[in-house]
């Protein structure tokens, strides 16, 4: 049985990771769990395998065993918090990260997977494919996951580690952040308030169910494993059929049951207008595609809102 290492395991898409991986693999996690992360400790209660710890600290000390896999999650997210506060992103996704790969290499750690972004890629692109072009983000946090996966590239021919780099694609679903638009939509649509849909609502985003995520990622822990020593890969996961966020608003209305009170903004300078992912090359590694339709996923996400919300 593979050990498995996650970073970032109290957070919305390492909490369902591990509540998948632990009944397969020998888990185990670190999370920050910051006093003023209310969701990660709401999570963190659901969790058997969790430790409170700082991706720049020694975490792989003192560990009976070594693990098989590291899957690093652990990052500052979100688009908006990169304008305000940078430097944030920078010590956590860039030092964070360097510290984590400097863990891995310092205790003979050898597979890593981690967590990149759809904000990587340059604008004005239509369909997205890992070769598109990725020189100008519009957001320092797809700066900070770009120079990360720069950094992993590095190490992985410098030091013999071998990486895989997911580039996620406005992962949804139940235990979702507080900060994203699928959870700010479902508390306002439920209370009567109106929700902020930006360029009239003329955005489009590839939404990704969280379990496509976990599914895939539980994929490649068995591949990453055959792999030469010092390969580093980067796959694309998005469903592959973009809708507009007014359209995503409107099923999450739906699913609640009332109708959403709609104030239209500008689009901040920082987002992009639409993503839309190729996912051709991690249908190839794996033989698995993120299949599950919108309305499935909002129906479940809508489900769990009603039962577990964070206040």
């Amino acid at each position: 049985m593979s050990l498995i290492f996650i970073t970032g395991g109290a957070g919305f898409i390492g909490f369902q990771l591990q509540k998948q991986l632990e009944e397969r693999f020998d888990v185990n996690a670190i999370d920050l769990l910051s006093p003023n992360n209310k969701a990660a400790i709401f999570r963190s209660k659901n969790l058997k395998n969790l430790k409170q710890g700082d991706i720049s600290s020694n975490f792989l000390n003192n560990l009976n065993a070594q693990p098989d896999v590291l899957i690093h999650l652990a990052a500052e997210t979100g688009i908006a918090g990169s304008l305000i506060n940078p430097a944030k992103y920078f010590e956590t996704n860039l030092h964070g990260t360097f510290n984590v790969l400097e863990q891995c290499r310092k205790n003979g750690v050898k597979h890593i997977i981690y967590a990149s972004s759809s904000s990587v890629y340059s604008p004005n692109q239509q369909l997205m494919s890992e070769e598109s072009d990725t020189q100008s983000q519009l957001s320092f946090y797809g700066t900070s996951k770009k120079m990360s996966e720069i950094m992993i590239e590095n190490y992985c021919a410098q030091f013999g580690l071998t990486a895989i780099g997911l580039r996620f694609f406005t992962v949804y679903g139940s235990w979702t952040r507080p900060d994203m638009a699928a959870y700010k939509f479902m508390k306002n649509i439920d209370k009567g308030l109106p929700i902020n849909i930006y360029n009239n609502g003329n955005v489009f985003r590839d939404f990704t169910h969280v379990s496509d995520i976990v599914k895939s990622i539980e994929l490649l822990i068995k591949k990453i494993q055959f792999e030469p020593i010092g390969t580093h890969k980067i796959f694309n996961i998005g469903l592959g059929s973009p809708i507009s966020v007014l359209k995503y608003a409107n099923l999450i209305a739906d699913a609640i049951g009332k109708k959403p009170i709609i104030n239209f903004t500008n689009l901040p300078t920082n987002e992009l207008t639409a993503t839309f992912s190729n996912t051709n090359q991690l249908e190839q590694y794996v033989q698995y595609k993120p299949s599950c339709k919108i309305e499935d996923g909002i129906n479940e996400m809508v489900t769990w809102f009603k039962n577990n919300k964070y206040e």
